[in-house]
């Protein structure tokens, strides 16, 4: 096939046009640091990056679950462990009420009773946020109420589980067990029978107020009871606790990761992307020289063929 100077020029404009776009695209890269702008710059690593960004949704999402069940079970930590601290008091105070025969003593004990019994019931109804930790999946209104003239003890909560998902493990349960009810943590076993702590302490005053030294030696027993009960129902919380916390490294560790292989797909590397910058104006200014050369001597060879 011969080969005109036509068909020569047009390749040189092809050549000129092309070098433009390589500058032009490697401009852009350098100034935004970023080598795809588009999946046509490169379908395979433009896919690639698309997925890793998918995953990295992915388990941003699984962070903010685990963000929510941390700080959940932080409340109920702190709620758990300040019931403590109340039962103990209570115990004393009926350690107290055993010695104690003059009225004005075992009133006096009835009153921090008393009082005991109010700051239990405000932690049963403690809040995460505004939502009350130990309604079970009834997080809207206040679980507990308590008749102080009887001792009933009224639970509006359910016996329900908050669940997340923390993980994506394959083939295991990927949700976390977010609360403790309120029967988890106010209903215990002591002699054999089924008590209500916010009851027990109410019981207690009651007692303390009639001088039966019989029953405050049995609350005694039964506060007992209730302490190793809640300190189990901490144990518990403590084990999710920190089973979040290794879930949340061990995402982080995979977000590093993710986020060091997509810097590598993506981030222009600026010295190499610079030196082809460099090679491509080189080529464009040959080809723009190549393209001058091959116009003369098409207009040449129109000149001759006019004079003809």
């Amino acid at each position: 096939m011969r080969i005109t100077l036509n068909m020569q020029t047009s390749e040189a404009m092809l050549s000129v046009n092309d070098q433009q776009e390589k500058i032009t695209q490697l401009s852009q890269q350098i100034a935004s640091g970023v080598t795809l702008s588009a999946p046509s710059d490169d379908p395979y690593v433009w896919a690639q990056t698309m997925n890793i960004n998918q995953g990295l949704n992915q388990y941003n999402s699984l962070l903010s679950n685990i963000n929510f069940a941390t700080g959940w079970g932080q409340a109920t930590e702190s709620s758990l462990s300040q019931l403590s601290d109340l039962v103990t008091q209570a115990k004393q105070i009926a350690i107290s009420a055993t010695s104690a025969m003059e009225t004005n003593q075992t009133g006096a004990l009835a009153g921090e009773v008393s009082g005991v019994l109010q700051q239990a019931v405000n932690l049963a109804n403690s809040q995460y946020g505004n939502q009350y930790i130990f309604g079970g999946t009834n997080t809207g209104s206040a679980p507990f109420s308590i008749d102080e003239s009887t001792g009933a003890v009224t639970y509006n909560g359910n016996p329900d589980y908050i669940q997340v998902k923390t993980s994506t493990s394959d083939g295991a349960d990927n949700s976390t067990t977010v609360n403790l009810t309120g029967d988890d943590v106010f209903t215990y076993t002591s002699g054999g029978s089924s008590n209500n702590l916010l009851q027990t302490i109410w019981g207690l005053g009651q007692a303390i107020q009639n001088n039966d030294t019989t029953t405050i030696s049995d609350d005694l027993t039964s506060l007992s009871d209730a302490f190793d009960h809640i300190n189990t129902e901490s144990a518990i919380n403590g084990s999710t606790l920190s089973a979040l916390t290794n879930q949340q490294s061990a995402i982080n560790v995979i977000q590093t990761n993710q986020k060091s292989t997509l810097s590598g797909l993506e981030d222009t590397d600026i010295a190499t992307a610079t030196t082809k910058l460099t090679q491509a104006q080189t080529a464009y200014q040959a080809a723009l020289q190549v393209t001058g050369m091959l116009d003369n001597l098409n207009l040449a060879s129109l000149l001759t063929s006019t004079s003809v």
